[in-house]
Formats: C-alpha cells, sequence, structure tokens
C-alpha cells in the first residue's frame, strides 16, 4: 500500500511479519503490571506504553519513505514521523491501522 502525502510517498507493509506481532505485543505488555493472585482491582497499565507501541507499530509497518520532489529514499525515524502534520501524521497511522485490522482477519 502506498500513502501520498504532501512531500512524501510512503510504502506500508501488506502484512505484519510475526516478529512484528511479537514486538508490538511486547511494547503493549511492557505497561502491565500484575500481581500475584490478581483481580480486576491488581492491574497497573502504564497508558505510555499504548503511545509507544503506537510508534513501534508504524515504524514496523513503513517499509520506504520517498522524498517526492527529490525522489530521495528516506530512513524511518520518529522525527520524520513527529515532524508530519497531524492530519498527515494520522493518514499514517489509518492506513496502519488498517493493516492491523487486516491481520485480525
Amino acid at each position: 500500500m502506498i500513502v501520498k502525502l504532501k512531500e512524501f510517498e510512503v510504502k506500508i507493509k501488506d502484512e505484519f511479519t510475526w516478529g512484528d506481532a511479537q514486538a508490538i505485543q511486547k511494547s503493549l505488555m511492557a505497561g502491565a503490571k500484575f500481581s500475584a493472585g490478581a483481580s480486576n482491582q491488581d492491574i497497573d497499565f502504564n497508558g505510555e506504553c499504548v503511545v509507544e507501541s503506537t510508534y513501534i507499530t508504524i515504524e514496523r509497518a513503513v517499509k520506504e519513505i520517498k522524498e517526492i520532489k527529490s525522489g530521495k529514499i528516506l530512513e524511518f525515524s520518529r522525527e520524520w514521523l513527529d515532524n508530519l502534520t497531524i492530519s498527515e501524521g494520522n493518514k499514517i497511522k489509518d492506513a496502519v491501522d488498517s493493516l492491523s485490522k487486516k491481520n485480525e482477519d
């Protein structure tokens, strides 16, 4: 899948690998703290892990970033992602979320 932004064309994987799924799951589970014999009240979750998981998911999904003007291929970085406009960042996130849903089928 190719996501077209104002200055970039971003290639997204067609499907996550098993290793991708494990890395994403690991980042989410890092935020959960369970007590022995945990009941629902004994579970603590760090919300920062949800944000971290979003970054890891996008990082694992992006195959290539091409600058339209120069044709130059850029390496994915969080700085690149953070500097997109909100609408462009959400466009990437939506494409990656659709990929995640596809893998659930």
